[in-house]
């Protein structure tokens, strides 16, 4: 039995891409381009969502009891393996996989503050469709090649979907309270508008924005998206931008220093952002 913290570690072959660097709380991606071939019996400490995004199909099979597990994965397919021991599988054409590895102490965690569960499970499903999970590993993995506007916050509002996901849709558990469909008060959104203003040049993270609610991050994303329509990243992001409007309508002061004062990665993300927002880049909007 070989035991690995990702199963990744059973490739011959290095990441082509991979956030490793980036070192995310909770989540790991990497994308992989395999020869045909399999791994052997082994234990893995991570769970694994494995996306195929190949245009060729990829026929791949693996032991179940006295007979044999097989499914054709095209792309867009994915499957499941929550962290746990495996017998060995193989498949027989070339495969690009995008590997998303969970910390299952991350994700049951987040589960339990969020609902307050007696028992959390995280279903194994060899191959399956699910359009939202391979799109969030889509953009994960871009993600993990490049800078956004805010940083930080977009890549914890991927990961917060990914794992509110995976919990409603792809576990088992039991609930010992309900009551997590409360909307935010007014009095929360405006500690969380004074909190922008206050330190708009810093990176805003969604554990501080949960704690001005006193919520768990988990908890704090799906309330606030019920009671504001919006994402915790789109909501800042909306706010800073409507903060640079004014910012550009009542001052001289240069683009690269606006976009310092609010926290963007660079005038060109900030110029980037606020051009999708506005329909016009800053200096035009400024000088019009």
């Amino acid at each position: 039995m070989n035991y690995s913290t990702y199963t990744s570690e059973l490739y011959a072959v290095p990441a082509v891409q991979t956030s490793a660097a980036q070192a995310w709380p909770g989540v790991r991606v990497e994308r992989y381009e395999l020869a045909a071939g399999g791994v052997p019996a082994h234990f893995h400490g991570q769970h694994l969502l494995l996306i195929h995004q190949a245009a060729q199909a990829v026929h791949s099979h693996r032991p179940q009891g006295n007979g044999v597990q097989e499914g054709l994965f095209r792309c867009g397919d994915t499957g499941l393996y929550p962290a746990g021991e495996y017998g060995p599988s193989a498949w027989d054409g070339p495969a690009d996989v995008i590997h998303v590895h969970i910390d299952p102490d991350w994700l049951e965690s987040r589960a339990r503050q969020s609902l307050d569960l007696a028992h959390f499970r995280l279903h194994e499903r060899f191959r399956f469709e699910d359009a939202l999970l391979a799109h969030l590993g889509r953009q994960l993995l871009t993600a993990a090649g490049k800078e956004h506007p805010l940083g930080q916050l977009y890549v914890e509002s991927l990961v917060n979907t990914l794992g509110y996901h995976l919990i409603e849709y792809h576990a088992s558990y039991e609930r010992r309270i309900a009551g997590t469909g409360a909307r935010l008060s007014a009095a929360v959104l405006a500690r969380i508008d004074a909190y922008l203003k206050a330190y708009a040049e810093q990176t805003v993270t969604l554990a501080a924005l949960a704690s001005l609610a006193n919520l768990s991050v988990f908890h704090f994303a799906r309330r606030f998206k019920l009671t504001t329509g919006s994402s915790p990243y789109q909501y800042v992001l909306d706010w800073k931008i409507k903060r640079a409007r004014h910012l550009l309508r009542t001052g001289d002061l240069p683009i690269a220093a606006i976009s310092d004062a609010l926290g963007f990665a660079s005038p060109a993300h900030f110029s980037s952002a606020f051009k999708r927002a506005v329909g016009q880049g800053p200096r035009e909007f400024q000088r019009g």
